[in-house]
């Protein structure tokens, strides 16, 4: 048993119950507005994915700059409450107060701002610590010796989040951050401590206590707290917010200036667990969040009506294409516009146009072809039945029963070998083989073999331009097309009539030049094709005098073979017919730049041997 059946079997309804669940998700899928595997899934999938990268990498730069700014915030506010904390000790200090009483005092001012206020010795030692009420007192660093930084040192530490203070240049007060580990959570817990810059207080008392007010700071600096009596007075505890220090702070910071001038012997340390500092994106993360999900939502919402104006036109194609591989050759889609949709549509109506024509051309392609060979079978089943059943009696009947049948089989073997030449023509490639050939040995050889039909009926056949174009293609190809427009002026030119074959270039401009066309007209004089027919002459068993259908030679195949070999070279055959001039064949064929005279090739002397000109035309 699989470990699927397993767990099925293990569930309180068994197999049962996990065919239920097969049941609803198919009918789930089912209802879906999009297939799972469909087209339009998968590009609002790959949307998505980068919908989701987006946010991500949006949300991240986000939270990034947001979490700097509020650690350069924190840091800024402990400096500002260190530097008014040391003035208030080092006031509490002239009048002797114990280091509890000093720490318990800046505690309740700063109101909890830090987690633990240190009071230090002369020696770094921790001699006081108050923490933020009696239930949290922060990291036990009661009785340890912190190294306060050098300024060097302080300065070498800011490149971490601390470098906030670094950052804020001269317009914040002169402090010194850097931090200890906490040694109450395990060694990877570290406290931040901030101390006001005793050296820089006493070289600037005034400015340093400037600093530290909120209302000389720029905007970007908030304020560090509110009003707070100083001990010994009613005099307000700079750092409320309102302008620039008055009279009453101008006698301060004398009197701070003096009393800093001295020793001191207490030194006040502001604490807050870095944890805290760092983990202010943590109250951005759940807005940011809600953000995100919204956002991409509606972007994924958005991204399917996009994904869908591109799967619906493709899904009707694919419905219609259907269609006609069903049999349907009437289906067509609606192609307006110009991109690659509209293009793909208007490909698929011109398929389907071609398949239909195509389609009705071989119906009557096979319709045509069985008339044809009907009419000699069924001459050949008379007669030879006739003969069975001794109808035919006399040897002068027997010997014209046997000419007919030998006359209607070799009828029917030409529309075969006919038939079959054009499937060949139709199945090569265009420009399957190419090869220089002189148009002028061509007409002439094919004008040698046929001068006996010319003489017997009196004609007069002409051939003009001796040294005719180079012309490419294939030369046995080529020699069939010519050989059937001349059986054809032959076949259908009154006794005495005269026959002109023409060889030469489309224009003298374009003789060299690419692109050049060279061209074999055959005129006959006298027959004259009606201009009713004209358009038709080159249909497969089409002939221009119905009533000899029956009794002409030939399988009404010659000029289709013609036409389909000269498109099959890159080239067109045309026709004029007038009762002044007679009828006009030309064949034009892509003609190459002429090579030297001893190039030309003879065609067909390399097996020795004549292609066979049809008499199908």
């Amino acid at each position: 048993m699989s470990a699927p059946d397993q767990v099925l079997a293990a569930l309180p309804g068994g197999p049962a119950l996990g065919a239920r669940l097969a049941s609803w998700v198919r009918a789930a899928v089912d209802v879906l507005p999009i297939r799972i595997f469909s087209l339009q899934a998968r590009m609002v999938g790959a949307f998505a994915m980068v919908i989701f990268l987006t946010l991500l990498l949006t949300g991240g730069a986000v939270v990034w700059l947001i979490q700097d700014y509020r650690i350069r915030i924190a840091v800024d506010h402990l400096s500002d409450l260190a530097v008014i904390s040391t003035f208030i000790s080092r006031q509490m200090e002239d009048q002797a107060l114990l280091p509890d009483e000093i720490a318990s005092f800046v505690s309740g001012q700063v109101q909890g701002e830090a987690q633990s206020v240190l009071v230090l010795d002369e020696a770094g030692k921790v001699v006081a610590q108050r923490g933020r009420d009696d239930d949290d007192q922060g990291p036990d660093l009661l009785g340890r010796k912190l190294t306060i930084p050098t300024e060097a040192a302080a300065a070498s530490s800011r490149g971490g989040i601390f470098g906030a203070r670094a950052r804020l240049g001269a317009v914040g007060p002169p402090v010194k951050v850097w931090e200890e580990p906490s040694g109450s959570s395990g060694p990877g817990h570290l406290v931040m401590l901030v101390t006001a810059d005793l050296k820089s207080l006493r070289n600037d008392p005034a400015g340093s206590m400037r600093r530290a007010m909120p209302g000389s700071r720029p905007a970007s600096r908030p304020g560090a707290g509110t009003d707070r009596p100083l001990p010994g007075g009613d005099r307000q505890m700079p750092g409320s917010g309102r302008g620039a220090p008055g009279p009453e702070l101008s006698r301060t910071s004398t009197d701070m200036a003096r009393m800093l001038a001295s020793p001191s012997k207490y030194q006040i340390v502001l604490a807050t667990p870095s944890s805290d500092v760092r983990s202010a994106w943590h109250e951005l993360a759940p807005r940011l969040s809600i953000a995100a999900v919204i956002a991409f939502l509606i972007s994924v919402a958005v991204a399917s009506a996009l994904a869908s104006t591109i799967s619906r036109p493709i899904a009707r194609i694919t419905e219609a294409a259907r269609r006609v591989a069903d049999g349907d050759l009437s289906q067509r889609v609606p192609g307006d516009g110009r991109d690659e949709i509209a293009q793909l549509a208007n490909t698929f109506n011109h398929m389907a146009t071609q398949i239909a024509q195509s389609q009705q051309s071989l119906r009557d392609f096979v319709a045509d072809a069985s008339h044809e060979l009907r009419t000699p079978l069924t001459s050949i089943q008379g007669f030879a039945g006739a003969l069975l059943d001794g109808a035919l009696t006399g040897e002068e009947g027997q010997t014209q029963a046997a000419l007919i049948i030998t006359e209607e089989s070799r009828r029917m073997s030409n529309l075969v070998e006919d038939l079959l030449y054009l499937s060949r023509v139709e199945a090569l490639r265009p420009n399957a083989r190419q090869e220089k050939v002189s148009a002028s040995t061509i007409v002439n050889e094919i004008v040698r073999r046929l001068t006996h039909l010319a003489e017997v009926r009196n004609l007069s056949v002409n051939v003009v331009g001796s040294s005719g174009p180079m012309i490419t293609g294939d030369p046995g190809q080529l020699d069939h097309l010519v050989g059937n427009l001349i059986q054809n002026a032959i076949k259908y030119t009154p006794d005495g009539g005269t026959i002109t074959i023409t060889t030469g270039h489309e224009s003298p401009a374009s003789r060299a030049s690419a692109g050049a066309r060279g061209f074999i007209r055959v005129h006959n004089t006298g027959t004259v094709i009606p201009e009713a027919d004209l358009p038709h002459i080159f249909d497969r068993f089409y002939r221009v005098d119905k009533s000899r259908a029956r009794v002409a030679e030939g399988s009404g195949l010659g000029l289709a073979i013609a036409k389909e070999i000269a498109r099959r070279h890159g080239g067109d055959i045309q026709v004029t017919s007038t009762p002044a001039t007679g009828t006009t064949f030309t064949v034009f064929v892509p003609c190459p730049e002429e090579p030297p005279r001893t190039n030309v090739r003879k065609p067909y002397a390399k097996t020795g041997s004549q292609s066979p000109i049809s008499s199908s035309a």
